[in-house]
């Protein structure tokens, strides 16, 4: 792999990690506030209710996780096109 797709490569990766990392916490943050404002409540009637009290939550937070995944597919997307979509795919190796 040539020098210049090797950068291009290591960099989205690390803006889309990035991303990844801020959209889970931003994804927390959004779902504790869910749970505090009464916007979201998992039900807590019966045992089973409470037992599957956590996986919900998880269900929750993966969902408002998933509603950035177009913003991270778009970030990467623009990243590439300002880079240069022919850089990524010049993988050739040199030497």
């Amino acid at each position: 792999m040539n020098h210049e797709a090797l950068i291009a490569w290591t960099s989205l990766y690390i803006a889309v990690g990035s991303m990844a990392l801020l959209c889970a916490c931003l994804a927390v943050m959004l779902t504790i506030h869910e749970v505090r404002a009464g916007a979201w409540r998992p039900p807590l009637v019966t045992r089973l209710d409470v037992a599957l009290a956590l996986p919900k939550i998880w269900l929750r937070w993966q969902k408002n996780y998933l509603l950035g995944a177009p913003v991270i597919a778009a970030v990467a997307l623009a990243f590439a096109h300002h880079v240069g979509f022919d850089v990524f795919w010049n993988i050739e190796p040199t030497g």
